[in-house]
C-alpha cells in the first residue's frame, strides 16, 4: 500500500536565518567601531592630562585659579621683603627708636646741667662776693622755666586733625574768629589770612579763596569757631545761604575755645594782639 503524501509545503528557515547573521554582523561591526572611537579618546585625554601635569599646571579650574591667587601672594610677598622701609610698622619702629634715641641725649644734658649748678653753687659758697652773680643766675633759672611752661602751653592751644584717607573731600579749614578768618589746606598746611576790610568782605573772599582750592580736587569746608567768631560764622552761613543750592559747599563744623589755633604760620589772634 502506497504513503500518503501531504498536501502542505515544507517550511524552510535558511532565509530568517540569513537576516539574523546580517543583524548580528552589523552589531559587531558598530560595537568595534564604537569601541575604536572610545578608546581615541580616551587616549587623546590622557596625552592632555600628562602634558598638564608635566607643564605643572592642574587639571580643575578653580584649582588652578588658587595656584595663581597663591603665586600672586608670594610675589608680593618677595616685594614687600626687598622694601622694608615703606612698611608702616618698620617706619613707626624706627621712630619709636629714634625718640628713645633723643630721650636718652636729653636725660644726659639734664645731668650735665644739675652738675654744672652743683659746681657753680660750690664756687659761689666758696666766693660769698659774687651775690649779684647769683641773682643773675637764678633770674636765667627762671626764665628758661617760664619759657618751657610757655613752649608746652603753645602746643596745648594749637588744634590738630587727624584726616581720613578714605575720605573723597579734601577738608579746606575755615579758622574763625572776631577779627579775621584763616583759610587752610588741611592736606598740604598751606594757609591765607584774610583780616582786612568788613566782616561780610572778610566772608565773600574766604568763600571765593575756597571755590579756587576746590577746583583741582573736590572740598568741604570745616568751619572752626572760636566763641568771639560767633558772628562771623552767622554771616558766613547766611553767605552760603544765598548760594544756589547745586553750588552750595558741604560744612564742617567744630568748636576751640579763644586762644586757641589751627596754622602755626598764624597763631593765636588773642596772643597776636589783632582782637
Amino acid at each position: 500500500m502506497k504513503k500518503r503524501r501531504s498536501a502542505s509545503v515544507p517550511v524552510s528557515f535558511f532565509s530568517f536565518q540569513d537576516v539574523l547573521m546580517c543583524l548580528i554582523g552589523i552589531v559587531i561591526v558598530v560595537t568595534m567601531i564604537m569601541l575604536l572611537q572610545v578608546a581615541s579618546v580616551a587616549t587623546t585625554k590622557v596625552e592632555d592630562a600628562r602634558a598638564d601635569l608635566a607643564s605643572g599646571l592642574p587639571l580643575d579650574v578653580q584649582e588652578r585659579a588658587l595656584r595663581d591667587r597663591v603665586a600672586s601672594l608670594e610675589v608680593a610677598v618677595r616685594d614687600a621683603q626687598k622694601r622694608p622701609d615703606v612698611d608702616p610698622l618698620s617706619k613707626r619702629s624706627s621712630l619709636r627708636q629714634e625718640l628713645r634715641g633723643k630721650a636718652t641725649e636729653l636725660t644726659a644734658l639734664e645731668q650735665q646741667s644739675r652738675e654744672l649748678e652743683a659746681q657753680l653753687r660750690e664756687l659761689l659758697v666758696a666766693n660769698p662776693e659774687a651775690a649779684s652773680l647769683r641773682e643773675v643766675l637764678e633770674l636765667v633759672r627762671i626764665r628758661d622755666d617760664r619759657a618751657a611752661e610757655l613752649s608746652k602751653l603753645e602746643r596745648r592751644k594749637q588744634i590738630s586733625f587727624i584726616l581720613d584717607a578714605a575720605e573723597p573731600l579734601r577738608p579746606i579749614v575755615f579758622e574763625v574768629s572776631a577779627t579775621r578768618i584763616v583759610v587752610s589746606d588741611a592736606a598740604d598746611g598751606a594757609s591765607v589770612r584774610i583780616a582786612a576790610g568788613t566782616m561780610a568782605a572778610q566772608c565773600m573772599d574766604a568763600l571765593q579763596l575756597f571755590e579756587v582750592l576746590s577746583k583741582d580736587r573736590p572740598s568741604y569746608i570745616l568751619m572752626v569757631v572760636s566763641a568771639s567768631g560767633v558772628a562771623t560764622y552767622r554771616t558766613l552761613m547766611d553767605a552760603i545761604l544765598a548760594m544756589p543750592e547745586a553750588e552750595r559747599p558741604r560744612i564742617g563744623l567744630d568748636l576751640i575755645p579763644d586762644g586757641s589755633f589751627v596754622s602755626p604760620v598764624f597763631p593765636s589772634s588773642v596772643e597776636a594782639g589783632d582782637a
